[in-house]
């Protein structure tokens, strides 16, 4: 016999031995992997059982390794090979390869994640930096309208399933609160969500904050927005500069709903009976502003507030430019106004900077001396 002959006869009889030790090895995990699937299935989790497109997709060998005990092996191979995928921009591969990953480790959160921001987030970015150099008005309407929706729709359907198999996890119901807050503009759903992935144990705090800054922005539902985000800045541990306007325009809305519904006589009446409610003086002191221009009166009502020990810091700042608005107290208003914005300058909206730099020039105040002279606020 030649010794290229051996040789082949030796290669196929290591092979054939490889694949019945892995076999083998395979099956004799296969107790030990059945026992941990029932303790699962005891607390709530499906049985594992890979999908019909999953085996289709496997590749005969890769199939036998994941029932013989080596899914976690065969999917990391799998996920290697989406991010080869992805790197080439073949997203057809990309998403056929996720689907396998997370049918082999369906438990595992982080797969559905990678998937659903490969189609989310990577394959939308993809498609929507080629619309915009398209020059085919027909392909770029398909781009925009068709296939850029198909992906966000395919990015939800992954990290929906994931939030199914994952109930204990925080990670797949905030990445769909991300799609629906980032992609959809959706805040009630995104606060659905933002709130259920809040819930879990090892939900980090900023989530929660997410939760209150969707509900914040839901027509309809200011009553369980203020709850919310006021306990967040009541807390006072992390008062967000996001907080910190949401909790000011709920604010305004129940304080110009106060004015809508009610006389001035009302409201004192209400004040009589509530004296610690300091949205009744701020309604007091807006209605003098708006309807009788009685800055005075406007004025003492707003120190009333700033008594208030449960006022929030933004009256400090409402309050000097109610007082700016009486000449005899401008440079007093402008002083109290200078203080806190140059110590907190962030909490100053757009319009608050343009209303204090017409203050500075009313009261000739030099160029290089003026606060406003940098650019430092945020908009609104």
């Amino acid at each position: 016999m030649s010794i290229s002959i051996k040789s082949k006869i030796y290669r196929r009889g290591g092979i054939l031995i490889s694949i019945a030790i892995l076999v083998v090895f395979g099956f004799a995990r296969i107790p030990l992997e059945s026992k941990t699937e029932d303790q699962l299935e005891k607390f709530g989790f499906r049985d594992w059982s890979p999908d019909i497109s999953a085996r289709d997709q496997l590749t005969q060998a890769s199939f036998i390794g994941a029932i013989g005990g080596f899914r976690s092996l065969i999917a990391s191979v799998y996920d290697l090979r989406a991010h080869e995928a992805f790197r080439n921009k073949d997203w057809a591969s990309v998403e056929r390869f996720r689907k396998i990953t997370t049918s082999l480790q369906p438990r595992f959160a982080k797969h559905w994640d990678l998937a659903a921001w490969d189609m989310a987030w990577n394959a939308y970015a993809y498609y929507r930096s080629r619309s915009e150099f398209c020059e085919d008005d027909l392909e770029r309407w398909q781009i925009e309208k068709i296939i850029m929706p198909n992906y966000l729709e395919k990015g939800l359907k992954f990290a929906k399933e994931g939030a199914a198999w994952t109930p204990e996890s925080y990670l797949l119901p905030m990445v769909i609160g991300d799609i629906y807050s980032q992609k959809y503009t959706n805040p009630k759903l995104a606060a659905q969500w933002y709130f259920k992935s809040s819930q879990a144990e090892d939900a980090p705090t900023y989530i929660y904050r997410a939760y209150a800054t969707q509900i914040a922005r839901c027509e309809g539902m200011e009553k369980k927005a203020y709850e919310v985000v006021s306990g967040l800045y009541n807390d006072g541990k992390i008062r967000t500069l996001t907080i910190r306007r949401d909790m000011e325009r709920l604010e305004d809305y129940f304080i110009d709903d106060l004015m809508r519904n009610n006389s001035l006589v009302e409201l004192q009446k209400m004040l009589e009976q509530n004296p610690s409610d300091y949205l009744i003086n701020a309604a007091i002191g807006r209605y003098h502003l708006t309807s009788d221009n009685d800055v005075k009166s406007a004025v003492e009502a707003y120190r009333e507030i700033l008594k208030n020990p449960k006022s929030p810091q933004f009256y400090r700042r409402q309050f000097g430019f109610v007082l700016a608005k009486n000449p005899d107290y401008q440079e007093n208003a402008y002083q109290l106004l200078k203080k806190i914005y140059t110590n907190v300058p962030a909490i100053f909206r757009q319009k608050d900077v343009i209303e204090l730099s017409n203050i500075e020039k009313h009261l000739n105040i030099p160029s290089n001396e003026r606060v406003t002279k940098i650019d430092r606020y945020t908009k609104d």
